[in-house]
């Protein structure tokens, strides 16, 4: 089949969260599979500075009655995939990606828009038929209402379809109605039923009313979107979409994250010998300037610090869970009041904690490999990767049963010597307080502790799996 990823970022290429590692994952295994991939995104500033492209043509778009824009198309070539970026300086020669200082760009909206208009003008333009477009999250929502609208009558996309994957389901885009025109919408579907929302265009309900067929990115995600606690608001459109809505479960990419061969951690190890994670613990305990204690359980976080996140339970909780004989390492950025808490905390338990503000490669693969357990007790999580991780370093998860985590952690409450870790069910700080209690029972039942990281390690996501979804929707789609 011809498949156009449209897509805001790419792994390699620029990057912000999971739809990156999406993307930049599926493309090149969608190729492998025989499919024709193009990957159209925009021309940042650090896009072209991070690919080698050549200018190959031009084109213009139609915003609205009295508007067009003219933009260049230039085409390199990344990890074997043709990606083409739409060249628009205005728009995307800027410094950042979707804002700068910590504030998104005021014209977002109509900066992807018109992105969304110029990748169906460049397929045309390339000549290129795609038989799906796939488009992510709301940077893209707006591609569907142009495809099913726009160019209804247009015979060069007569058999293309849409895929809208929703990596995240909170972030929707909604701006003033008084947009409607700059942004091309007909006022005709200024309604709760297609774009509006509370008196305001929301671009990703839209997406979710006009692409041919919907998927996020777990079986468990897809089920919460259709209820009014984990919908964000969006309930009623997902629910006029619900047979045409589905869950792909994320893969990992097992190239960068494998403790047989990961470059970046002190020792090697695998299912079959552990004993290389030992000296990883060690190393961390030593980097961090905790007591290198081998009896000592490692509790290891990395994360973006945000609601989304659980911090609101989980610092609490680990008040209470410090005065155990246990280690703690967190490293994340954000919110600076969360930051704040966490400081706080590793201040107040200088021999057992340790915070560090900010990101950092290295140590991300170090805490993930020398730590016993690992901290992801999101509010939400459509997928999530870090507790992916840490089943292939057998580092077990302590998760909430929410989304992606739900689908990828057993825990050991239900499957007790089959469990692949820890998993509670409210926002409680008690009820985390005991989950944490458990698995430190567990970590001194030396034998149980161990299958249970056999378990874990025993498990493998791949995006050869998820393709593999993809490609049933894809044909489904015919």
């Amino acid at each position: 089949m011809n498949v156009v990823f449209a897509v805001s970022e790419f792994d390699g290429i620029v990057k912000t969260g999971g739809l990156a590692d999406a993307a930049g994952a599926l493309a090149p295994v969608m190729k492998a599979a025989g499919h024709q991939v193009k990957v159209i995104m925009p021309a940042y500033r650090a896009a072209l500075a991070k690919v080698p492209t050549d200018s190959i043509a031009g084109g213009g778009v139609r915003m609205n009655h009295n508007e067009t824009l003219w933009f260049g198309i230039r085409h390199g070539q990344f990890r074997g995939t043709d990606v083409y970026f739409i060249e628009y300086d205005e728009f995307f020669g800027r410094g950042g990606i979707y804002g700068e200082g910590g504030q998104g760009y005021h014209d977002n909206s109509r900066r992807f828009a018109f992105f969304s208009k110029a990748v169906l003008e460049t397929c045309r333009i390339l000549g290129f038929k795609p038989d799906v477009v796939h488009c992510h999250d709301w940077q893209t929502a707006l591609l569907p209402y142009y495809l099913r609208i726009d160019e209804c009558g247009n015979p060069f996309f007569a058999d293309t379809k849409s895929l809208l994957t929703i990596h995240n389901a909170a972030y929707q885009q909604k701006t003033d109605e008084s947009q409607m025109e700059s942004l091309g919408i007909g006022w005709r579907y200024y309604n709760p039923a297609c774009f509006e929302d509370f008196g305001m265009i929301n671009i990703l309900k839209g997406g979710i009313a006009f692409a041919d067929k919907i998927n996020t990115v777990s079986p468990q995600y897809a089920r919460e979107l259709l209820t009014p606690l984990g919908s964000h608001g969006l309930m009623e459109s997902f629910k006029r979409r619900e047979t045409d809505l589905s869950g792909i479960l994320n893969g990992c990419d097992y190239t960068q994250w494998n403790p047989e061969t990961d470059a970046l951690i002190p020792a090697h190890f695998s299912r079959a010998n552990r004993s290389g994670k030992a000296e990883c613990k060690a190393a961390l305990q030593q980097r961090i300037g905790l007591p290198v204690d081998h009896h000592k359980p490692v509790y290891g976080l990395v994360s973006r610090l945000a609601e989304q996140k659980g911090f609101d339970y989980l610092i609490p909780a680990l008040w209470r869970f410090l005065h155990s004989d246990v280690q703690v390492v967190l490293l994340g950025s954000g919110e600076p009041h969360t930051a704040a808490a966490l400081e706080e905390l590793a201040h107040a338990f200088p021999d057992k904690c340790r915070f560090y503000n900010g990101f950092e490669n290295q140590l991300a693969h170090w805490i993930e490999a020398g730590s016993d357990f690992f901290l992801m007790p999101s509010l939400f999580e459509p997928c999530g990767l870090n507790q992916i991780y840490s089943l292939k370093y057998g580092t077990l998860p302590i998760v909430r049963r929410v989304g992606g985590l739900s689908d990828t952690v057993a825990g050991f409450g239900e499957h007790h010597e089959q469990g692949t870790g820890f998993v509670f069910n409210s926002t409680d700080p008690n009820e985390l307080f005991d989950c944490l209690q458990t698995s430190l029972h567990v970590y001194y039942q030396h034998d149980l502790f161990g299958q249970m990281q056999d378990n874990a390690m025993s498990k493998s996501f791949t995006w050869e799996q998820a393709a593999d979804a993809y490609c049933s929707v894809y044909h489904s789609l015919r």
